[in-house]
């Protein structure tokens, strides 16, 4: 049994650099047209204008009066200014009465604006009356009055091709009556794990096998990233059985293997890619949990292959794999996921050999964002993943940054307070 040498020529590649090549190789997908109500989430592929102004005129923003400011200008509790209500003005109806001086109209959250009027006194400054209300309190004109076109105008972009749709966009879309939408096509991401030593669920393990977790747990990162998964299965460690199996997944749109790219004599991934005619663009970053990364080019489809312990080959996924769906879908902004200072809760060690990336829970205590350090940061411990929605970014040639210190941390997932 030998071990594969890694050429001199395969050095260790910045994080940065290896997620920029990654994003260079994406080929962007088509586009397809789907419903409103099964946009959330996808990819918008078409600039979308407003179909005429919102609000289509001047409305209130809120219950209450509508009348003229000269009439309220001396209101106040001691000598309230006392006005007819002619009309009451729901949401919906315009009025049909004009505002005029010594009058007010009753008006919903909503609705138009009466001629004559210039302000919407709240009822909450009012003795609520409905034949006749008393004015508490002065309110200047213009106030509580929604402005035409203050939300959108009429041939106005209100929404650009690339970006994510989510649920405040969806409002909006429905707001500029798109009830059908052109968005990018979901890739189909093909999930290969290679080894021997793995067994598949509802298997029982024996001494030094381990349960196919990474299919599953990259299956559902697929999925949060807006792609469809295809679980391929296990593929066994022989260089005949990868090369087939990845011959297999180029149907898909994107492929990633977990195992099988490091330097071991079992490890028979690159092997497989050189013998199908694959570019391989990289191979090994200077990172850790995470260093064997692959990225090939099998003709236009790109390959991942990525770590074989569960913890690096999550955090590859989320830092190389989730940005290239993402702009495959035609998303334009936003790629990479975001990277914060926090402060850190206890002390975080590293050995300070490579740049690292240490498992940490963001929360927010008294208006601040806090790290803290996943108990065991082993790549190999599923559960230190548990709970986990930062990577804490520890420089290589520094072995501890102490409790209390600002770091960096790449957020990948929902910040909650204590």
């Amino acid at each position: 049994m030998t071990f594969q040498s890694r050429p001199a020529t395969d050095l260790l590649l910045p994080v940065e650099e290896a997620q920029q090549r990654a994003l260079d190789e994406v080929r962007i997908l088509g586009i397809e047209r789907v419903a409103l109500t099964a946009a959330h989430g996808r990819v918008l592929r078409e600039d979308v204008a407003a179909v005429r102004d919102v609000p289509q005129a001047d409305n209130t923003a809120m219950d209450g009066y509508a009348v003229r400011s000269a009439d309220i200008a001396s209101s106040s509790i001691e000598s309230p200014v006392v006005l007819e209500v002619i009309e009451d003005a729901p949401a919906g109806v315009v009025a049909s009465r004009v505002v005029t001086s010594g009058t007010a109209i009753r008006i919903m959250t909503g609705a138009l604006m009466p001629e004559g009027a210039d302000v919407v006194v709240p009822v909450e400054l009012t003795d609520a009356g409905s034949q006749r209300v008393a004015i508490r309190k002065p309110v200047r004109a213009g106030q509580n009055i929604r402005r035409q076109g203050e939300d959108m105008r009429a041939g106005e972009v209100v929404l650009r091709a690339g970006s994510p749709l989510g649920a405040a966009e969806i409002g909006v879309l429905a707001t500029a009556q798109r009830p059908m939408i052109s968005v990018g096509r979901q890739p189909m991401v093909a999930v290969l794990s290679t080894g021997d030593e793995i067994v598949d669920l509802g298997e029982s393990p024996a001494d030094g096998k381990v349960v196919n977790s990474n299919s599953y747990s990259l299956a559902a990162l697929v999925r949060e990233a807006g792609a469809i998964p295809r679980m391929l299965g296990i593929v066994p460690d022989t260089k005949e059985a990868t090369i087939a199996a990845i011959r297999s997944a180029l149907e898909a749109d994107l492929i990633v293997s977990t195992g099988g790219v490091s330097v071991g004599a079992f490890d028979f991934v690159k092997d497989a890619l050189d013998a199908l005619g694959a570019e391989t663009k990289f191979w090994q970053i200077a990172m850790k949990p995470g260093k064997p990364v692959v990225l090939s080019l099998l003709g236009d489809r790109l390959f991942f292959g990525l770590p074989g312990n569960p913890v690096s080959c999550m955090v590859s996924f989320l830092l190389f794999v989730a940005p290239a769906i993402r702009k495959s879908m035609g998303q334009k902004n936003n790629l990479l996921p975001p990277i914060v200072k926090a402060n850190l809760e206890r002390d975080l060690r590293s050995r300070g050999d490579r740049r690292a990336y240490q498992r940490v829970r963001l929360t927010t205590r008294d208006g601040e964002l806090i790290a803290i350090p996943m108990a065991t940061q082993g790549s190999g411990v599923s559960t230190s993943m548990l709970g986990a929605n930062g990577f804490a970014i520890v420089e290589e040639g520094v072995t501890c940054i102490e409790a209390g210190r600002a770091v960096p941390v790449v957020v990948v997932g929902a910040i909650h307070s204590d």
